[in-house]
């Protein structure tokens, strides 16, 4: 192949790094076809035909990127027996295409096997081609939900029970808790009524409702009373330090009933008795009328139901307590707005608030006692059992919170419902 002319070299893009060039040509190929030379040979138009038909080839070429040549150009004789000549190398091209081509089976993980690391993962080599992209119904899968937060149970509630020997004791933590907790639902516990109307409650009027109340009041005496202590949230005091310490209300017992001498409506009797009343040791450990009565003054001159005294059915309620305030020769003033008047002035001008009158004035039907009107409000009981001092007045504190909530949000709304009280308070 010695003498025959060489093509001249063509820029050419590569994908990769670029050859060694190849040796020097023996002589230029523009000498060979200048202008001042013969014509040229049939050889030599078959050579400019050739670069001709390359020229055109790298023009249609350039914006597509070329794989490497091989090292040594393939040089070929013509076949049909002709001299030999030089023919162009073969290239071979590769298409780039903006878009990643489909993923095949071996995209599906990683283009390297999978190494241990050093901990108990394994780190998987990321493919050249990038993350495969996601599938229609991928896109259109709901990320999953959040997982459920986790809702602090409600913390758990004692009732202390307060007898003669530890009054004291108690007395002062309660004293200690006032200027926090501004309101105090009660509750009390009593031998039932021994008057009794004649006829349908609902007949009697306001007089006569009064009137019954006095003469029970006068001729029984207090048994239970229970105390809750609560915040304008709701919130209890708790037992002790720490937020795991259960919270509390107070249930007196009081010793001046005595089961076997005073009057009573025994099946008041019995179902105190069911709840877990001990009448023998109410009247042995209870706690004396003559010192609860000082003691209750002095709690409302250090801010008692500041906020509010709540009730349920609070018509009773307040009668024994004014009696306790008096001691036992107290005797109930004659009518029901002598009674209004006494009882303000017991209790330092408290906001007085009846639970059951407050459900009288709401929009839905919340009739019933205590505990329908708590079922109906979806409040459970937190503590204990019915006609149990403590846990009623618990149970009147929640659900004077939700009623409040639901139906008295604003204070214009609870001012009107305060101081009308059931069987003292004219409807």
């Amino acid at each position: 192949m010695c003498g025959v002319p060489a093509f001249p070299p063509i820029a050419t893009r590569y994908a990769s790094m670029p050859p060694a060039p190849a040796p020097p040509y023996e002589y230029d190929v523009l000498h060979a076809f200048s202008m001042g030379s013969a014509a040229p040979s049939k050889q030599q138009q078959l050579l400019m035909m050739a670069e001709a038909a390359r020229g055109r080839q790298m023009m249609r070429t350039q914006r597509l990127q070329f794989a490497p040549p091989p090292a040594k150009p393939d040089r070929r004789g013509d076949l049909a027996g002709s001299p030999a000549m030089a023919v162009p190398t073969r290239i071979k091209l590769r298409c780039v295409s903006e878009q990643p081509p489909e993923p095949d089976v071996m995209d599906a993980g990683s283009s390297a096997p999978s190494t241990p690391s050093d901990c108990s993962s394994l780190e998987m080599t990321p493919s050249p081609r990038g993350p495969l992209p996601l599938s229609s119904a991928a896109r259109r899968m709901p990320a999953p939900p959040p997982p459920p937060s986790l809702t602090a149970a409600p913390p758990r509630v004692e009732v202390r029970r307060v007898w003669a020997h530890n009054f004291d004791a108690e007395a002062r933590l309660i004293e200690s808790l006032l200027p926090r907790f501004r309101y105090a639902a009660v509750d009390t516990e009593f031998p039932g009524t021994v008057y009794r109307p004649a006829g349908a409650a609902y007949t009697l009027t306001p007089e006569r409702r009064y009137e019954l109340l006095r003469q029970n009041v006068d001729a029984l005496d207090l048994i239970q009373l229970g105390l809750t202590l609560f915040d304008a949230g709701g919130g209890l005091p708790a037992a002790g330090p720490g937020g795991a310490a259960p919270r509390c209300v107070w249930e007196f017992n009081f010793r001046e009933f005595d089961v076997r001498r005073h009057r009573h409506a025994p099946e008041s009797i019995a179902l105190l008795r069911a709840r877990g009343v001990d009448f023998d040791r109410t009247r042995r450990d209870g706690v004396g009328a003559a010192e609860f009565g000082p003691r209750l003054r002095k709690w409302l001159r250090a801010g008692l139901g500041r906020g509010g005294v709540v009730t349920f059915s609070g018509g009773y309620d307040l009668a024994y307590l004014v009696k306790v305030m008096f001691g036992g020769g107290y005797r109930m003033p004659g009518s029901a707005g002598q009674f209004e008047g006494v009882a303000k002035a017991a209790l330092a001008r408290r906001r007085l608030f009846d639970v059951k009158e407050m459900a009288r004035r709401c929009p839905r039907d919340l009739r019933g006692g205590l505990e329908s009107v708590a079922v109906k409000l979806n409040v459970g009981r937190a503590v204990g059992e019915a006609h149990q001092a403590g846990s009623d007045s618990l149970l009147t504190c929640h659900t004077f919170m939700k009623m409040r909530e639901s139906y008295f949000d604003d204070d214009d709304k609870l001012a009107r419902v305060a101081g009308f009280l059931t069987d003292v308070t004219a409807c």
